[in-house]
């Protein structure tokens, strides 16, 4: 995932990546592995999570909430989400999602939690453990719209995750 991220997005040793909910780390740490002099910063809301980190990266990752990021304006060249928006409520989600065009220089890549149909919600809602905030698509994009997010994102629906009744 790393490089396929360096790749699409042009990063370099002098480019600054922030993870929003890293969780303890693995994809700062496969950026650290490939491209060590890079800037990189993770946030989470577990402490548990930042302090079973690798000893390598946990400099980089820090506690913080996911609708009050710790970092300037225009402050990284990337920022992550993979999974924290829709772990949050709506009025949360909307904080993250401006946080994260808040503290970007205008390159992101989030995943949001979906479906199209009520069977694809019901497997997708058995699913999730965190999964708070499931959109229809459509309803995702115009939340997109509304916070003016112009980032890359990847619906996580029950189709793309595999999940069946069975």
């Amino acid at each position: 995932v790393a490089k396929k991220m360096i790749n699409r997005y042009g990063l370099n040793q002098a480019s600054s990546v922030l993870q929003i909910g890293c969780d303890k780390g693995f994809l700062i740490e496969a950026f650290h592995e490939l491209l060590p002099k890079m800037k990189l910063c993770g946030t989470d809301v577990s402490e548990y999570a930042i302090n079973s980190s690798s000893s390598k990266i946990k400099k980089f990752l820090q506690i913080a909430p996911f609708t009050e990021i710790p970092f300037a304006d225009a402050s990284f060249d990337l920022v992550v989400a993979i999974g924290p928006v829709y772990a949050l409520n709506l009025g949360d989600a909307i904080k993250c999602l401006k946080e994260i065009i808040r503290v970007s220089k205008g390159r992101s890549f989030i995943t949001l939690g979906a479906y199209e149909s009520e069977e694809d919600f019901k497997l997708f809602r058995y699913w999730t453990l965190l999964g708070t905030t499931i959109l229809r698509k459509d309803e995702w994009l115009s939340v997109l719209k509304h916070v003016n997010y112009m980032g890359d994102y990847k619906f996580n629906t029950a189709k793309t995750l595999n999940l069946t009744d069975e």
